[in-house]
Formats: structure tokens, sequence, C-alpha cells
């Protein structure tokens, strides 16, 4: 059964690196807050390093970000802390910039938060 209570206290876990929850490689790193996978719960920090590129991708699952640190650029939108997106699965989506670097609050709702570039081996887009 899910647990119906939860706290995470962003100080006290370590950043990961993210091959395995996100699978974007080159640096980007993951505090998972929480997560159920049977319930197609996963949330999470990432953080992203200066200059990374985050190329047009799908997953299935829509996510929520919002933007704590840095700035984010959606489609030339510079988003900045406090600031949110919403991208439904599994239509794909971005380019997402981090020209200085950023970390995000994400949260990932439905059967898997990897991402799937066209050409990837986990599959088309």
């Amino acid at each position: 059964m899910p647990e119906s209570f939860h706290i995470a206290h962003r100080w006290d876990l370590q950043w990961q690196d993210d091959s395995e929850v996100l699978s974007l490689g080159s640096g980007v790193q993951v505090k998972v807050l929480y997560e159920d996978p049977a319930a197609g719960i996963a949330d999470m920090l990432v953080k992203f390093p200066p200059g990374y590129v985050e190329p047009e991708h799908a997953h299935e699952s829509s996510h929520a970000v919002v933007v704590l640190e840095g700035t984010q650029i959606v489609r030339g939108e510079h988003l900045r802390p406090g600031d949110y997106v919403w991208a439904a699965g599994p239509e794909p989506h971005g380019p997402f910039e981090y020209p200085e670097g950023c970390v995000v609050f994400a949260s990932f709702r439905g059967t898997s938060a990897l991402h799937r570039y066209e050409g990837s081996p986990a599959g088309e887009i």
C-alpha cells in the first residue's frame, strides 16, 4: 500500500547521477524526493550543469516543472525561479536549455520518466 504521508528534506538527500532515473546523462543529477512506481508517481529535484541542452524528447509520463534556481529556456521562453512548465506525455517536447545551470522541481505522472530521443535504443519519439 502506498504511503499516505511523506516528508523529504532537500539538504538531507545526496545528489546522484541521473542515468537510471531520467537517462539525461552529461552531468545531470537528481534527488528523488518521492517515488511510487505502482501509482506512476516520481517527484524529484533535477540539477542541470551550465550549458546543458536537453533535446526534444518524449517519455511515458506527463510532467510539471518549477524552476528553483537558474534559468531554463523552453522554446525560446526564459523561465526563472518560480516559473512553471507542464508537458503531456507521451508527446514530444523540448528542447530545453540551461545556459547558466539550473535546479528544478519535476513531478512525473505516468508509467516512466525515462527520456526517449529520436533514434534512441529505448524507442523513437
